[in-house]
């Protein structure tokens, strides 16, 4: 049960380093033109989100690394492990929703799928150490977490564009620090076996935070090794023409206006035009 760390946090934080190396994509910061950078399919990220929450369950619960021996007790946790899991990634959801809904005054369904993988990323570490209503808690700070790291990164100009830090890293570092304050001496004792006061006496969330330390410094010490000598060979991005084909166009042969992204905007697009001049005739009919 160690993903937050040792998966997600490894992986955010080399994110992070990368997209700090690499710089902005054209455009980014520009309110004219920061449409340009959206996702092409929403369609096609929400069943990434959907695959990834179900192989979630093989992750979580299969670290149990057993189910029929163990005399009930390997399924019982995996079965546990599992409504967690699904508890968290819910609420992670649902506070991203509430979120866009109340702030953006629309539903944001990137934002929303953020959500179900901050969700699932806080949940991995403690997944079998806390009780179902702790799940929930930690869906919902994880949720906060991911908005704010979000935030923080447009602050200072970093472009993440798939937000990969603030899911998996900040996030990352928020669910192994919640296996020091949420873990009961009950879950330990029958996931691994031995009892402890580690939880109450703070001993346990010293060496959450020093985990989280240690990884966080390895990680940006071993991705600058890699992606800055890149960087200054020229070999980490693609040219400005490139860039602005988009590497759909230049890596794999594929005009971009073709993509579903594009169709579902020209249609949406259509549709407000001819609505637009319905409306210009005098119509009171509202569209709910």
């Amino acid at each position: 049960f160690a993903g937050s760390g040792v998966v997600h946090m490894t992986g955010g934080f080399a994110g992070l380093v990368g997209a700090i190396a690499i710089g902005p994509r054209k455009y980014f910061g520009n309110p004219d033109m920061e449409h340009k950078l959206n996702g092409h399919s929403d369609l096609l990220a929400a069943l990434g989100v959907l695959i990834l929450w179900m192989g979630w369950y093989g992750f979580n619960a299969g670290s149990t690394l057993g189910a029929g021996s163990g005399q009930g007790t390997y399924i019982n946790l995996a079965a546990k492990v599992a409504v967690t899991t699904t508890i968290s990634a819910a609420f992670g959801a649902i506070s991203c929703m509430l979120y866009s809904r109340i702030f953006l005054h629309h539903f944001n369904l990137p934002m929303c799928l953020n959500g179900v993988l901050a969700g699932l990323v806080s949940i991995t570490a403690p997944c079998a150490t806390v009780e179902p209503w702790a799940a929930m808690m930690i869906g919902i700070i994880g949720a906060g977490v991911y908005l704010c790291a979000s935030k923080l990164l447009k602050i200072c100009k970093v472009d993440d564009p798939l937000d990969a830090w603030p899911v998996h890293g900040a996030c990352g570092v928020w669910g192994v620090l919640s296996n020091g304050i949420f873990a009961t001496q009950s879950n330990i004792s029958r996931t691994y076996g031995f009892q402890n006061n580690a939880v109450e006496s703070g001993n346990q969330f010293r060496n959450q935070f020093i985990g989280v330390l240690v990884i966080a410094s390895w990680v940006t010490f071993t991705s600058s090794l890699v992606f800055f000598p890149l960087k200054f060979s020229g070999l980490l991005r693609v040219t400005e023409e490139e860039e602005e084909a988009g590497l759909d166009a230049s890596e794999h042969g594929k005009d971009k206006s073709s993509d579903d992204g594009n169709l579902e905007m020209n249609y949406v697009g259509e549709r407000e035009k001819k609505m637009s001049q319905f409306g210009d005739k005098g119509s009171t009919t509202n569209n709910v």
